[in-house]
Parts: C-alpha cells; sequence; structure tokens
C-alpha cells in the first residue's frame, strides 16, 4: 500500500512539473506580428512583452533610427530582460556605418578592464538571406548606485547586425538578460530573429 501510494504521488509530482512546464513554453511561445515605424521590417515579438516607452528627447525620424524596445515580464532578477529591433537609417545621429556600431558594442572603448566584463568573438550568419554578423559579451549593471556597495548584476547581451543594403543603413536585433538567465530567452529570441524581415522583402 505504501509503495502504490509513494507511486501515485511521483506520478502526481511529474504531472504536475510537466503541465507547469507546458504552460511556461506556451506562454513563451505567443507572439505578434510587429511593424516598424515607415515599415522598415517586420518581425515576430513576444506577445506578453511590454513597449519601452521613448520619453523626452528626439523623435525616431529626427535620429533616424526605427525600432522597438521591449521589455519582458518581471522575474526574481532585479533586472528585466530586454528585446530591441531597430533600423539605423543613413545619416543616423548614433552610429555612422553598421562597422562602426559592431566596433563600438564588440569591444571594450575605454581602454581599461572592467572586471566581470567579457567580450566574444564576432561571427557571420545568414538572417533573412543576408550575411549578418553576430557576438556576444558580458556588460555590468550596478544596482543601487547611491549606497556605498551597490549590487553588481552580470547582464548577458547577445547582438546581431543586419546589412540593409549598400548605402542603406543597418538593422540591429539584441537581447540583454541576466547572464543567469540567458539559456531561458535564447529560443524566443531566435524566434523573432527568424521572422525578421527587412523592408521590401
Amino acid at each position: 500500500m505504501a509503495k502504490r501510494l509513494s507511486g501515485i504521488l511521483v506520478m502526481i509530482v511529474v504531472m504536475t512539473f510537466h503541465c507547469a512546464v507546458a504552460s511556461a513554453l506556451d506562454k513563451v511561445q505567443k507572439f505578434k506580428e510587429y511593424a516598424s515605424f515607415g515599415n522598415y521590417f517586420q518581425c515576430s515579438i513576444p506577445e506578453d512583452w511590454s513597449v519601452y516607452p521613448p520619453g523626452f528627447g528626439l523623435s525616431e525620424e529626427e535620429k533616424k533610427v526605427y525600432g522597438v524596445i521591449l521589455v519582458g515580464p518581471q522575474s526574481k532578477s532585479p533586472i528585466a530582460p530586454l528585446l530591441s529591433i531597430h533600423y539605423y537609417a543613413p545619416g543616423n545621429l548614433l552610429h555612422n556605418t553598421m562597422d562602426v556600431f559592431i566596433r563600438r558594442h564588440s569591444q571594450s572603448n575605454l581602454g581599461i578592464a572592467i572586471e566581470g566584463k567579457s567580450y566574444g568573438r564576432i561571427q557571420e550568419m545568414a538572417v533573412a538571406g543576408r550575411q549578418a554578423k553576430t557576438f556576444e559579451r558580458i556588460d555590468i549593471r550596478f544596482i543601487g548606485e547611491r549606497v556605498l556597495h551597490p549590487t553588481k548584476v552580470p547582464i548577458y547581451e547577445k547582438f546581431i547586425a543586419i546589412p540593409a543594403g549598400s548605402g542603406e543603413g543597418f538593422y540591429v536585433l539584441k537581447l540583454s538578460v541576466p547572464a543567469e538567465m540567458k539559456d531561458a530567452y535564447q529560443g524566443l529570441f531566435e524566434v523573432t530573429v527568424k521572422s525578421f524581415r527587412p523592408k521590401n522583402e
């Protein structure tokens, strides 16, 4: 009798676990279509992620940078996951070319080593039938900057830079999440990357 009860309890635990995992996967896999202002690109974005408000400052047209920053549901980490997709038009105010963008984000530009920061090598990959470049890095964020000893949180960031064509600017897809949780968001980011469609394609 005890063995039977034990077996039943194990089955209940296993079924509960599988239901929880299936529920989580269903939640992650819900996407909706997004088109940028000016229709520079389209892609699938997570349905339950919120659009980060642009706030004050220059408009997309003034900066010549078009796209969206998405904020994921809050987790146990004090840093919320972020997903961004942007088109950098020619003459934009942030990065002259795709090579400039990659150089600024794929290596330290301070000339000093910061403990915990690291940079992966630049690799090539195909996205939407184009030859893109991708790289990863671990950044460091400090929580509670006004305290004597702020909490240091490692942030995993993955970048994919895609050319828009000769003299036509470039696109950047970026995932930014707490490093300890990076594996949980790789599949979600991959769906957005695979669904990415540049203008006129």
